[in-house]
């Protein structure tokens, strides 16, 4: 019997071990066409971006040989789900997806925004999100930013291409006046094409990690690309990523030169005001100066910082200092409140939202409106407790807010991601995740959840 017992931990462990070996059979590797500068086929007909490198890097360390299959994007789920291909080089988790595939370890971060033409710069983004208008909205067939933008807005006029390729074609031959995106898609369809005047972001959508994927039960697989990627270092990495990544924030073209426009004036303005009078006019100036710094980092609705400010503060909170406490939470049933009441009543919502916000949070922690319904907190040297608490405390005053004639009270779900170390891999992609799991609880609710480590994220949110 105990021959027998021997001999099975050896047949186990012996499978286990040859599991984890490399095969001489190529593993087929699937992803999209035409995901520019994440997978793509270039001018030569040959698989090309970041995926591609980091996959024969990833051949290279382990001696497995690998084909690549590049296909429009939905079929390249297809491909992996049907078994014409072993292996997804890289995509985002989702339940759906969930349901027939395995994912492994992350491999790179992206973040996801709304591109709009010039001639919708000057409509309201309350009114834009609306969908009473006829614009339209081009997103990529079988993608998350598909059902992710569906879900969040079912009234906009969505336009399904079969990749990004066609969508940004679209997009710049004026087919569509606005498309969703990865920043890193768009800036380099900006910057190859130059074409980046056409279009701008105003609304971040989301920020998360593109994973590799197999089918589901193929746990053999999984175990071998876990090993694998363990072999590709962070120094290699970092260099195929920099080789294709053109990152900036996206602001409209005429930004640079009307500010450039705007301080001549006021160079030229303050030498003559010197001259009549330096000392009044100096102080004056400067009053101003102050003033025009507030306006640019402040939400007008509800006093925080705004969007930019924000973002431009979020790096700097997140990778210093200890302990480190990301929330984010919008309003439950907003779209509802706005087709109730109309918007004059939606903009008092958010104004009553803000203030409840500014009479709980301390001074020194990070708090801004970062989109139409949606705010976020960063909190710094506060306990795990201390936070939950603090997260209570918000959704409590909110929901303290009746600005209805029926009495109906305002609510948020909320989620709390605590991370025990700071570090620039913090993004708002587990407090986002989290708020989800607030609203499919039921709402007006807070969801916390602690992070002894940081995940590994390649790029940080900008």
């Amino acid at each position: 019997m105990r021959c027998l017992l021997l001999l099975s931990l050896l047949l186990s462990s012996f499978h286990l071990f040859a599991s984890n070996l490399p095969s001489k059979d190529p593993l087929i590797i699937a992803n999209s066409k035409a995901w520019k500068p994440f997978s793509f086929i270039n001018s030569k007909g040959e698989p090309d971006g970041i995926l591609i490198d980091y996959w024969r890097e990833f051949s290279r360390v382990t001696g497995q040989p690998i084909e690549f299959l590049l296909l429009d994007w939905n079929d390249s789920l297809v491909a992996v789900k049907e078994g014409r291909a072993d292996i997804h080089a890289g995509l985002l988790f989702s339940v759906e997806r969930d349901g027939f595939l395995e994912f492994s370890q992350p491999i790179i971060t992206i973040d996801t925004q709304l591109f709009v033409s010039r001639e919708l710069l000057e409509v309201d983004t309350t009114t834009l999100f609306s969908g009473e208008h006829s614009y339209r909205f081009g997103v990529v067939d079988g993608g998350f930013e598909q059902s992710h933008s569906e879900q969040r807005y079912p009234n906009l006029n969505f336009v399904a291409f079969a990749n990004n390729a066609q969508m940004l074609e679209a997009a710049f031959d004026g087919d569509i006046d606005a498309f969703v995106a990865d920043l890193q898609v768009a800036n380099f369809y900006f910057h190859s094409l130059e074409k980046g005047q056409q279009f701008s972001g105003i609304q971040h959508l989301y920020t998360g990690i593109l994973r590799p994927a197999v089918a589901e039960g193929n746990n053999d697989l999984l175990g071998f690309l876990a090993q694998g990627m363990t072999k590709i270092s962070s120094e290699t990495k970092h260099k195929i990523f920099s080789r294709w990544m053109y990152i900036e924030t996206v602001y409209p073209s005429y930004l640079i030169p009307v500010v450039i426009a705007l301080s001549v004036i006021a160079v030229l303005s303050y030498i003559v005001i010197l001259r009549m009078a330096v000392r009044s006019k100096t102080l004056e100036l400067k009053t101003a100066n102050r003033e025009l710094k507030i306006l640019s980092q402040v939400d007008q609705l509800t006093g925080l910082s705004n969007r930019r400010h924000f973002y431009s503060q979020f790096s700097h909170r997140v990778s210093t200092g200890g302990h480190t406490c990301v929330m984010l939470f919008d309003i439950d049933d907003f779209k509802s409140i706005n087709d109730t009441f109309g918007h004059q009543v939606g903009d008092e919502v958010i104004k009553s939202v803000g203030q409840a916000v500014n009479s709980v949070v301390d001074k020194r922690h990070l708090v801004g409106r970062i989109g139409g319904e949606e705010f976020a907190v960063v909190c710094k040297k506060i306990s795990l407790a201390e936070a939950e608490e603090l997260a209570e405390q918000i959704r409590e005053a909110v929901r303290q807010q009746v600005i209805f004639e029926d009495q109906r009270r305002v609510t948020i779900s909320l989620g709390c991601a605590y991370y025990h170390k700071s570090s620039l891999s913090i993004s708002l992609s587990e407090a986002d995740n989290l708020m989800y799991q607030a609203k499919a609880k039921g709402k007006d609710c807070v969801i916390c959840r602690e992070y002894a480590e940081v995940p590994t994220l390649m790029l940080t949110p900008l």
